[in-house]
């Protein structure tokens, strides 16, 4: 570099200058970015403040609310606070923003019970807090069966009983006022099968095996008989059943021989505290008619009473025209009364007596010529 001192002082050394106007202009151009650096800084450690000044301003705060279950987060629970609603995440929190004061959340999640907690919003503040819910139970229905001697629930019964419920009972009621057969046709296992098709006889079968081996119990009893005759599941009315129980295979250590393909047992219904009646009134397209009544009501306080009774008729009818009744024609009445005891500590007492009257006709029409002879038949 050369000696600028001993230079006239009018002009200064160029490199020298050069130098040092370049130091000038590298701090002016440092200048700005600093700045900007600075103004980063102070925008990045306000911005947290912005949103509660905002909140602060409209008079609104936020609450964190936790779902919890046996100490666990229960994420898809919706909490929510009137028309404001959010759902928790997997780690079973839910944010919602309210306007300032009490606050009513609640908190609800499928298969836990429901709950409700009063919150104070603060404006510009975030509240937390933490809901814990219960497993809810399910409340199901208690079945009592009575086809293995002694009243028992269901699931304690040590062999396989299907129960037909008062619901169903009812649906098929509704389609055959006059007789079970259509209930227990639907049944899986069991076949109505005609017997006698000239006068429209039945029989069950259970798993194949043939009608006599069926034994048909009302309440417990063999009240049709200990070998059920073929018109048995057509002479019945299912208005006064509560509920039938079919057991599938042999149960013969509980009610004999008669009972090697399984048993279909009849529970009646039994008496309300309050006095009860219906009455049904049928008319088929094919000339059925059918007219039940059933009432039932407290005698006094311990004693009970139901009465069935009905009227059917069919009349034979010959669907397609050749001669022969398709629809065997018949007349019933039925009464059956019960008397039903009960102590209210486990013992009770069934008394009842029933009578069937009944005409039934069939096979070929008056007038119509017998086959194969040709001969007109007179009945």
């Amino acid at each position: 570099m050369p000696d600028c001192t001993a230079a006239a002082p009018a002009r200064p050394c160029p490199a020298h200058s050069r130098s040092v106007s370049g130091l000038q202009r590298g701090a002016g151009r440092k200048a700005p970015i600093l700045s900007r650096i600075v103004l980063a800084l102070a925008v990045l450690a306000a911005a947290p403040a912005l949103p509660r000044a905002a909140a602060a301003q409209d008079g609104s705060g936020s609450v964190a609310v936790l779902v919890v279950s046996e100490g666990e987060p229960v994420p898809g629970a919706r909490v929510s606070s009137g028309s404001v609603a959010a759902e928790s995440g997997a780690d079973g929190r839910a944010v919602l923003r309210l306007p300032a004061g009490t606050r009513e959340i609640r908190v609800e999640a499928l298969g836990l019970g429901a709950e409700q907690v009063d919150v104070t919003i603060r404006a510009g503040e975030e509240s937390s807090v933490t809901v814990s819910l219960e497993i809810e139970g399910l409340e199901v229905e208690e079945i009592i069966v009575s086809s293995t001697r002694t009243d028992r629930r269901i699931e304690d019964v040590p062999m396989r009983i299907e129960v037909i419920g008062r619901e169903e009972v009812e649906e098929k009621l509704l389609m055959t006022p006059g007789d079970i057969s259509m209930l227990l046709n639907e049944t899986a296992g069991l076949r109505v099968q005609p017997t006698a098709p000239a006068l429209g006889g039945a029989g069950v079968r259970i798993q194949g095996l043939r009608g006599r081996y069926t034994q048909i119990l009302s309440d417990g009893l063999p009240l049709y008989g200990g070998q059920t005759g073929a018109f048995g599941p057509l002479q019945i009315p299912p208005m006064d059943l509560a509920q039938v129980e079919v057991i599938k295979g042999a149960v013969s250590a509980l009610y004999g021989a008669s009972a090697l393909g399984g048993v279909v047992n009849l529970i009646s219904r039994r008496p309300e505290e309050a006095r009860e009646g219906e009455l049904l009134l049928n008319q088929g397209t094919l000339g059925g008619t059918d007219v039940i009544s059933w009432n039932s009501g407290p005698l006094s306080g311990r004693w009970g009473y139901t009465l069935l009774g009905g009227f059917h008729r069919q009349s034979m009818s010959d669907v397609d025209g050749d001669g022969w009744a398709d629809l065997s024609g018949f007349r019933r009445v039925t009464a059956r009364p019960r008397l039903f005891w009960n102590d209210g500590r486990g013992s009770s007492t069934l008394l009842t007596v029933g009578a069937t009257i009944e005409e039934r006709e069939g096979g070929t029409l008056d007038g119509a010529s017998s086959i194969p002879t040709g001969t007109p038949w007179k009945g």
